[in-house]
């Protein structure tokens, strides 16, 4: 058997022993013997436990990480255009697929995320999601402040800002962890991102007293 192979076969049996038992009570000797190889081979290709979860779930996380900088990055030059259409909420409406396109990335890597949505406590990844809401505030912060630009007398509302972002998250968790099958949830991130759009308008800023 091959490196890679076997490699990937430790892998696969450690997303196996993720799922059933969580990271904190996965046993690495479980995973080793599941795979038909020694602990020595472990650790012949990954340093500790964390390094073997790492292996399932840091490239989908870190391609979502950069999906969603590039789309806090878009929508900030949306919203700072000089344009009064290429800031509306109609427009924003039209151009949000690249949002459904994160969702379906997702779903393109479902158990990667599943896992660490539900089974990373006590790994390393295990406050993940405070750092994608961390992201999301930041990207709604530039694009509010670029649409400042052209809205004297308006300011950001802080707290919704923070729930705002807060339920963007939430959203994108509720369907993976509720609505397994992609196309389901597809349509249904559809309507939520639509919805989560107007929120924003409508509820972001507020005049300045």
């Amino acid at each position: 058997m091959s490196d890679n192979e076997t490699r990937q076969k430790l892998i696969d049996s450690a997303k196996k022993e993720f799922f059933e038992n969580g990271f904190a009570k996965a046993s690495l000797r479980k995973i080793c013997t599941n795979a038909g190889v020694t602990t020595g081979a472990l650790y012949f290709f990954f340093k500790n436990k964390d390094d073997l979860f790492s292996a399932i779930v840091a490239p989908p996380l870190l391609k979502l990480k950069e999906m969603l900088i590039k789309h806090n990055r878009e929508d900030e030059e949306y919203m700072g255009s000089p344009d009064e259409q290429t800031r509306s909420v109609e427009n924003q409406l039209s151009t949000h697929k690249e949002a459904v396109t994160m969702v379906g990335y997702l779903y393109d890597n479902y158990d990667a995320f599943l896992l660490l949505l539900t089974k990373s406590q006590g790994s390393v990844y295990e406050n993940c999601v405070d750092e994608f809401v961390a992201l999301m505030e930041e990207g709604f912060r530039s694009g509010a402040e670029a649409l400042l630009k052209n809205m004297p007398g308006c300011r950001i509302d802080e707290y919704m800002l923070h729930w705002l972002a807060h339920m963007d998250i939430e959203m994108f968790i509720h369907l993976l962890t509720h609505v397994p099958e992609k196309e389901k949830g597809l349509a249904y991130a559809e309507k939520m991102i639509g919805a989560m759009v107007k929120m924003w308008f409508d509820l972001l800023f507020v005049k300045d007293e």
